[in-house]
């Protein structure tokens, strides 16, 4: 199967290349150290939804990354989980886990924590991590109860009828070494990066859905068929570059009912790569007018050396209001897009 479902290395018509001797690596682009929570990594090691503060009721696991600075190096680096303060459910500062980190030559990892069984209670606990031995990082967090959207059926998913436009801001870095092959009409800023006006359209409706439009600068670069099921939001077919893709069954975008956390996978017809999904919720997205109850979608497709993450936000009643794609080398990013919602969807309610 040529076409990697609507998630391509060579994403809307932007292919790559890295040039010749050139290895795009974690060290090319130092950053300050940081321990930061969050839902899960990206395939760069970036946080997936970074936070202090996680849902109640739903929250099972709890993850980290760690980014060593330009200058650092250890060998050994231990995370240490502490419930603070939890009420009833057990005695101030408990530890509740150690983990254990190698990182010889590395400069970055992630850690998470699980439970033993149901979610978290609610409380105050914090990870502090020490390298060789020596205190290095610690931060605090909670669990709390969080407003959860109005969902009610799955049409209350996002508005899917005809004529609805989303519009996108659309941004695209490289690495150093790797060269992007730019389709016609674009151009690469001042600063390397590619920007350019993104829109999705609900165009019409035939025997395979709901047929999506996807324009950047206005020149179709995709086609999707969308359908709303007692499963959730699907994709039945996808045409790129020419060619189409027919998805039997039809590929899970957004699942129902809203359970959550929840995983899936998709695997290709041919068995040439799998998919690993998941969903957190709810949590407070970011969207055109502000922060609204929402949901966070996460797909990672291993294909060593390369891998590619995909996060996008949801909030019911509008959609999609940010995807962030990560394509990786060996946990080095090549390619980091973003799509960011500017306005309510045109001819929405």
């Amino acid at each position: 199967m040529k076409l990697l479902s609507w998630l391509l290395f060579t994403i809307l018509g932007v292919a790559l290349s890295v040039e010749a001797g050139a290895q795009p690596s974690p060290k090319a682009q130092p950053e300050a150290a940081q321990l930061q929570l969050c839902l899960a990594e990206a395939a760069d090691y970036s946080p997936v939804y970074p936070t202090q503060v996680f849902p109640s009721g739903t929250t099972h696991e709890v993850g980290a990354v760690v980014r060593l600075g330009k200058e650092e190096s250890y060998r050994t680096m231990v995370a240490t989980w502490t419930a603070v303060d939890v009420g009833a459910a057990a005695p101030p500062n408990p530890v509740i886990r150690k983990i254990n980190m190698e990182m010889s030559k590395k400069d970055r990892a992630a850690v998470h924590m699980r439970s033993g069984g149901g979610p978290f209670p609610p409380g105050k606990y914090r990870l502090g991590v020490t390298a060789d031995g020596k205190p290095w990082r610690s931060v605090e967090f909670s669990v709390v109860s969080l407003q959860a959207p109005d969902v009610k059926q799955p049409t209350d998913l996002l508005p899917l009828t005809p004529g609805i436009v989303w519009q996108y801001a659309f941004e695209q870095r490289f690495a150093p070494g790797v060269r992007p092959s730019i389709s016609a009409g674009m151009k690469l800023d001042p600063d390397g990066s590619l920007r350019a006006t993104l829109t999705r359209t609900a165009a019409r409706t035939d025997e395979a859905g709901m047929h999506i439009e996807t324009r950047r600068n206005n020149a179709l670069v995709e086609e999707e068929w969308w359908r709303i099921t007692e499963k959730g939001l699907v994709v039945t077919q996808l045409k790129s570059g020419g060619e189409v893709a027919k998805f039997d069954p039809p590929a899970l975008i957004w699942p129902w009912p809203l359970k959550t956390p929840q995983e899936w996978s998709y695997v290709s017809p041919d068995q040439s790569f799998k998919q690993r999904w998941r969903m957190w919720g709810p949590l407070p997205v970011k969207g055109p007018a502000g922060e609204s109850p929402g949901y966070v979608v996460l797909m990672e497709q291993p294909s060593p050396p390369i891998s590619v993450s995909v996060e996008r936000q949801y909030i019911p009643g509008i959609g999609m209001v940010r995807e962030l794609i990560i394509q990786a080398r060996n946990g080095a990013m090549l390619t980091r897009w973003e799509n960011m919602l500017t306005a309510k969807p045109e001819g929405s309610k």
